[in-house]
């Protein structure tokens, strides 16, 4: 019997999800859909507005017309980390017990703070004839879990699995046949997947499909995007279609934003150039077969080419439908170019549905706390429904001696029974006036120490997503102040010259939750490096925008 899986990718420009169903051959897509998001309600791969997320997840839903409601997602970013490393060889669950003990050297988390996993990439014997394994561990801090899941729930969606993004694309764009060699004609066996999304950028290296080196980079299409908006003076979402191309004006503003567009470009084309050099200096062999390009600003059309000569190797672009049958979709012409053009995460993630080898397995990232409630609740649903037909079947012997009685007998149980259960019904609500008493009296104690509560992760966020590059922070103080006062925040600040203090002061300046921004002290001094440098501090007033919704959602949910 065929089955289907929805892959679900939460990028950060849009929600895309695509159901892939399989049986025999080739596995169909049969529905795809995406929905744009707010700027900054995901930033740098990590879910900062919930409930954002969580209306366009119900909107995509509707106009997708998906109906199953359990998703495989997968995560990407600063936040999350994939090594390898070799072990000595013992069993799986003994791995899985000891593995946090032997990769917290290896994981840049609080192991406290990380869900990890791991695959076994391969089984190997040393110089001294020992079998040792090489093992892939896979690290994702939990709040950042934590954010994506509450989206999930808020839409009515419940997952079957975290994901690493990274193997979504191996999934979906290697081809097993492919057998082309590189320009030397030396069967390179390596192929490299670049995946350029909005705000954060995949770099991936594989062999045959095994990840040899993953790295998410936080930058993306939507540095261009902010680039043309402050350059030209425009908003979000003219800047957007500036980008693009798709403004409608072929005048002197569309040949400005090419010219910021091809500005902005440059360092974020460059960080993927490291990336890959990295790679080459610590492989054994570092040629690349091919390298494929996918995501939203793969699609500029100057980004092939100057890729292509920083590279130096085989570029082509991907298709999301490299490895499906989209025909069952019913998708147009013009969504059909858009699903093969960013749907490879999406396409991916529903791929991991696949029948596996015996013996393997596939990466999750799902806290344990939440595969120990679902647990749970099947053990409560199996309890109820056999509570159920104990009960069902005490009602039926009941009903057969209740024929075997008198009336008389029969209205006295009755009588007797309605009395008990009136008396239980009286204790119940004297329980619930002690309970409404108690939340009252919660409610007043939360409501006064979350009056006021600042959303510091956000902020700070918000901070690291538009903090100029030739810039970084050397302290961060921050005071939410009171009824009368508002918060300040106040950074200490370093920058290669005095524009770097400048280019902090207007990337700052655009945030909502930040007023009044100022630089108190701006020194140049020398550094160790013998190089020269800007020290500077600045402050800042928070406004409203600052702070969290934490109150709002308590009395909500209470």
């Amino acid at each position: 019997m065929a089955r289907s899986v929805i892959g679900l990718d939460v990028g950060t420009s849009a929600v895309r999800a695509a159901e892939v169903r399989f049986g025999r051959g080739t596995p169909s897509l049969v529905r795809f859909g995406q929905v744009a998001l707010p700027p900054g309600v995901v930033v740098a791969g990590e879910v900062v507005d919930a409930a954002a997320v969580s209306a366009a997840l119900r909107r995509l839903w509707k106009e997708a017309g998906f109906s199953g409601k359990r998703v495989v997602t997968g995560v990407a970013g600063q936040r999350v980390v994939a090594r390898t490393t070799d072990l000595p060889a013992m069993s799986d669950d003994d791995l899985r017990s000891s593995l946090p003990f032997q990769v917290q050297e290896l994981i840049p988390i609080p192991i406290e703070d990380a869900v990890i996993d791991h695959q076994v990439l391969e089984r190997t014997i040393d110089g001294e004839g020992v079998e040792r394994l090489r093992v892939l561990v896979v690290a994702a801090h939990r709040d950042m879990l934590r954010s994506l899941l509450a989206a999930l729930e808020g839409a009515g969606l419940s997952v079957a699995r975290i994901d690493l993004i990274a193997f979504s694309l191996i999934r979906a764009l290697h081809e097993p046949d492919f057998a082309e060699l590189d320009d030397r004609g030396n069967g390179a066996t390596a192929e490299a997947i670049v995946d350029i999304g909005g705000g954060v950028t995949n770099v991936i290296v594989h062999e045959h499909g095994v990840p040899q080196f993953i790295r998410s980079l936080s930058t993306g299409g939507i540095e261009l995007t902010e680039a043309i908006s402050t350059d030209l003076d425009v908003d979000f979402e003219t800047a957007e279609a500036l980008k693009r191309d798709v403004a409608g004006d072929d005048g002197a503003q569309s040949q400005h934003a090419r010219e910021v567009r091809s500005v902005a470009l440059a360092p974020v084309l460059e960080e993927i150039r490291t990336s890959l050099e990295f790679w080459q200096s610590q492989s054994a062999d570092g040629e690349l077969r091919r390298v494929i390009v996918v995501g939203g600003t793969a699609r500029l059309p100057e980004v092939h080419e100057r890729l292509a000569r920083l590279i130096g190797a085989p570029l082509t672009v991907g298709t999301a439908f490299a490895r499906v049958d989209p025909s069952d979709a019913g998708l147009g012409d013009e969504a059909r170019a858009a699903a093969a053009a960013v749907g490879s995460i999406a396409v991916g993630l529903a791929l991991s549905g696949e029948s596996l080898a015996s013996g393997d397995r596939r990466i999750s990232l799902v806290p344990t706390e939440i595969a120990v409630l679902r647990r749970e609740r099947r053990q409560v649903l199996l309890t109820g429904a056999g509570v159920l037909a104990f009960a069902a079947v005490l009602i039926g012997l009941y009903a057969l001696r209740g024929q075997q009685v008198s009336d008389a007998q029969r209205d006295a149980e009755l009588a007797e029974a309605r009395t008990l259960e009136l008396e239980a019904e009286v204790a119940e609500l004297r329980d619930v006036e002690a309970l409404e008493a108690d939340i009252a009296t919660q409610r007043t104690t939360v409501s006064a120490v979350l009056e006021g509560d600042v959303a510091w992760s956000r902020l700070v966020q918000e901070i690291a997503a538009v903090l100029p590059n030739d810039v970084w922070l050397t302290s961060f103080n921050g005071s939410r102040g009171d009824a009368l006062t508002p918060g300040t925040v106040s950074v200490q600040g370093m920058g290669f010259d005095q524009t770097s203090t400048a280019r902090w002061i207007l990337r700052i300046s655009n945030l909502d939750s930040l007023a009044g921004l100022w630089v108190d002290s701006s020194n140049k001094s020398e550094a160790a490096s013998g190089r020269e440098v800007v020290t500077f501090s600045s402050n800042a007033k928070l406004t409203p925008a600052a702070q969290s919704d934490r109150l709002a959602r308590y009395l909500g949910a209470s």
